[in-house]
C-alpha cells in the first residue's frame, strides 16, 4: 500500500469512527496518537477522545495499541461495532461540575468498573478542578 493509500485509509477509518459516535450520542471524536519506540509489536497507542460542545470538555472513550495508526483505527472500529462489547462492560453515569462553573452535567461511560470510569473522565485533566459522583446505571 502506498503512502497516499495509507493516508486515505486512515482518513476513511477516522471518518467511519466519527460517524458511528455522532449517530450514537451526538459527540465528535478526536484521535490522539502516541509512538512507543521501545516496542516492536505495539508501536502506536491511540486514545480516542470525545468532545461535547454542550459542556466544552473532552473525555476518553477508548484506548488501543497496535502496529500502526491503521491497525489501531481498525481495532477501534471493530470494538465499536461489536454488539457484545457493551455486555462485557457496565454503564455508568457521572454527575460532575468544574470548579468555578455554576452548571453541573451528566456524562455516560461504558467501563469495567468505577476506577476505569474515573480514569476516562479525568483523562489528562487536573482532578482538583472537578467534583463528581459516579453511579452504576441499572441494567435494562
Amino acid at each position: 500500500m502506498s503512502k497516499i493509500d495509507k493516508k486515505l485509509e486512515q482518513i476513511k477509518l477516522q471518518h467511519q469512527i466519527g460517524e458511528l459516535l455522532l449517530q450514537d450520542n451526538g459527540v465528535s471524536c478526536h484521535f490522539d496518537y502516541h509512538v512507543n519506540l521501545l516496542s516492536d509489536y505495539e508501536t502506536i497507542k491511540l486514545n480516542v477522545l470525545t468532545y461535547n460542545q454542550r459542556h466544552n470538555e473532552y473525555m476518553l472513550l477508548h484506548t488501543v495499541k497496535g502496529t500502526s495508526s491503521i491497525d489501531c483505527l481498525t481495532k477501534t472500529v471493530t470494538f465499536l461495532n461489536q454488539k457484545d462489547h457493551r455486555a462485557k462492560q457496565r454503564s455508568y453515569s457521572v454527575i460532575w461540575k468544574k470548579q468555578g462553573d455554576s452548571a453541573s452535567y451528566t456524562s455516560y461511560f461504558q467501563a469495567a468498573d468505577e476506577e476505569e470510569v474515573t480514569r476516562k473522565f479525568l483523562h489528562e485533566k487536573n482532578p482538583d478542578e472537578y467534583t463528581f459522583d459516579i453511579s452504576e446505571n441499572p441494567v435494562s
